[in-house]
């Protein structure tokens, strides 16, 4: 994959990303795309304030922020965990929660770009408001997960090379159709199932509540890219869809290898290439990695998108059961 990307000359400048598009005006006010309008009145009706309705005054456990079991750090129960006192312990818990948490705010400040996209282009009216429904989620995203990265973790990370690989490739693709693939479906997808886990095993009350806000939006906006690619593929020529059918492989695999978190060893002093050989060759941490595409695989199918060439990928990447199953509600 390869993005259209200006790097910055300053580390503390933003990125540019470089894509045009052309913008799309209605002069036919027709609301009667009932499945989008019902996704657009829930996300007014669900708008939550991050200053207000949340406890930003909580202190959280220094030595475990998000208040997760270590159970799942990726190398729980290995040689190297074990060999760890309690300081080094609180250390992995730190670079592992910091390099999530930052890799998921770097995620809502694409989906924000991609909203803003979307909102613009879509050719559909119902499309365009639930996209400019969302431009003001992705913000509030923005909002929380800063604060949380900013004021409540010990530790931040730039964005990975695999996860920066796909946004690019995502924000600059001249198809709108590809933005929303990549950002509504292989991106979100996976940050809700990576949502639901820390609702589901956090200790934590202020991390709950905050994640399962969050979650309950980012729910949305899969929802409205699923219903709106489900009806673009039906009408897709093969040669179309194969391009789509490659960059769901590609996609999958770059989020895969994302989800090892390779950069946070060697800030520890523990070496990259043992702790990624253990990462990538634990049952129970290829289990974890395993189950956060358990949204993604049956969408996928849903879509059409499940080619040969996507199915070898998922098979390589263990997931491919995950097909059969029917879409999480």
């Amino acid at each position: 994959m390869q993005a259209t990307l200006e790097p910055p000359k300053d580390p503390t400048q933003p990125y540019k990303w470089n894509f045009a598009l052309d913008a799309f005006m209605s002069e036919s006010y027709d609301f009667g795309d009932d499945s989008l309008n019902a996704i657009y009145q829930k996300a007014k009706a669900n708008q939550w304030d991050v200053n207000t309705d949340l406890d930003w005054s909580c202190e959280l456990n220094a030595d475990n922020p998000l208040g997760m079991p270590d159970g799942t750090l990726l190398i729980y129960g290995t040689d190297v965990w074990n060999k760890l006192d309690a300081k080094g312990r609180a250390e992995v818990r730190h670079h592992s929660q910091g390099w999530t948490m930052s890799q998921v705010l770097h995620g809502e400040q694409a989906a924000l770009i991609c909203a803003s996209k979307l909102a613009v282009a879509e050719e559909s009216l119902s499309a365009r408001l639930c996209a400019a429904g969302q431009i003001m989620d992705e913000a509030r995203h923005i909002e929380a997960f800063g604060r949380l990265v900013n004021d409540k973790l010990p530790i931040r990370y730039p964005m990975s090379q695999s996860l920066k690989s796909l946004l690019g490739d995502t924000i600059t693709s001249k198809e709108l159709d590809i933005t929303n693939l990549g950002m509504q479906v292989l991106v979100e997808g996976i940050a809700l199932s990576l949502f639901q886990s820390i609702v589901a095993y956090t200790q934590d009350p202020f991390i709950r509540d905050m994640v399962t806000r969050i979650q309950r939006d980012e729910a949305r906006h899969f929802a409205i890219g699923r219903i709106t690619l489900c009806r673009v593929y039906q009408d897709m020529t093969a040669t179309e869809r194969k391009e789509r059918e490659e960059f769901v492989a590609e996609g999958a695999h770059t989020l895969h290898e994302h989800l090892c978190a390779d950069d946070i060893w060697e800030p520890m002093g523990l070496s990259k290439k043992e702790c990624g050989h253990l990462v990538r060759n634990s049952p129970v941490t290829s289990s974890m990695r395993r189950s956060i595409f358990r949204r993604l695989v049956p969408t996928i199918r849903e879509m059409g998108l499940l080619s040969p060439r996507v199915q070898r990928v998922f098979e390589q990447l263990q997931v491919m059961d995950y097909a059969a199953m029917p879409l999480p509600a």
